[in-house]
């Protein structure tokens, strides 16, 4: 019975360092998505607690599996527990429950918390005039994203809606993607700012994020749109300061001049070719 006792002892005290280990190595290790953008650490903040509260069961069942397959074989109990004993236990019950109630709860008011609190912009921000920032970081920019086959394009509708091939977002502002298609469904993944929105011609999925790493970074679409899926990727998106931004939008706005006038007017959504659907 004393060497049963030891070996249960033993597990215990093997599990807690696991737990205890492994929610440590998850504070201080990388959670993804990263922090590039506020919804982007938000997402990474909800990650690791779901991380931190999932380890140490995970680790608790494995131990469960271990003692049950390894320790109660070399350890036998003097004598096996009568059904009766098995059935009904009311304090493993109890403790069940109660710990159950207590994470669910708790996950509970934390959800409901963060919502309340991180309420993304909504609605169309007022267009400012060309070559205009937004007269605070607190008001959204929007940033229209258009998917096609096989590559996104990009209107800026607050500085007379140029396109450009290029994704590029001032640090610290407020952005509004409005993502649309003009042909089949596509998905705009933004990994490093935790955006993710689906591309469905007719419709506008808005999503608001606020960058706060300037960089470079990688932008691809996430659903199956056709032969060329797999290329529609781009390693070019930048977030850079007010000022290059500025001056960025100034030589694209100067590019697209000649253009213009074949661009048709700014829109949510576009009515899709009808030979994109055989008709």
């Amino acid at each position: 019975m004393r060497n049963r006792r030891t070996a249960i002892r033993t597990v215990v005290i093997v599990w807690f360092i696991l737990a205890v280990g492994g929610d440590v190595a998850l504070a201080f290790g990388p959670i993804p998505p990263g922090q590039a953008s506020d919804l982007a650490s938000s997402e990474s903040m909800t990650i690791l607690l779901l991380a931190e509260i999932g380890w140490p069961i995970f680790s608790a069942v494995l131990a469960a599996l271990f003692f049950t397959m390894v320790v109660n074989r070399m350890v036998p109990p003097t004598e096996e527990p009568s059904a009766a004993a098995l059935r009904g236990n009311t304090r493993a019950q109890t403790a069940w429950i109660a710990g159950t109630l207590v994470v669910v709860l708790s996950l509970a008011v934390y959800g409901t918390v963060a919502l309340a609190i991180d309420q993304p912009g909504a609605g169309v921000p007022t267009q400012a005039s060309a070559l205009a920032m937004p007269t605070s970081t607190s008001q959204p920019l929007e940033v229209q994203v258009i998917a096609q086959q096989w590559w996104f394009t990009y209107r800026y509708p607050t500085y007379g809606g140029i396109e450009t091939p290029q994704l590029v977002l001032p640090v610290n502002q407020k952005i509004e993607f409005n993502v649309t298609s003009l042909d089949v469904v596509h998905s705009f993944w933004f990994y490093a700012l935790g955006v993710k929105a689906d591309a469905v011609p007719l419709n506008d999925n808005v999503v608001t994020a606020t960058p706060t790493k300037i960089g470079t970074y990688r932008i691809q679409c996430a659903e199956l749109c056709g032969l060329w899926h797999g290329n529609m990727a781009d390693n070019t998106a930048m977030v850079v300061s007010p000022s290059d931004f500025a001056a960025w939008i100034q030589q694209e706005t100067t590019l697209d001049a000649p253009i213009m006038k074949y661009l048709l007017p700014y829109s949510h959504t576009y009515e899709p070719s009808p030979t994109i659907y055989g008709s």
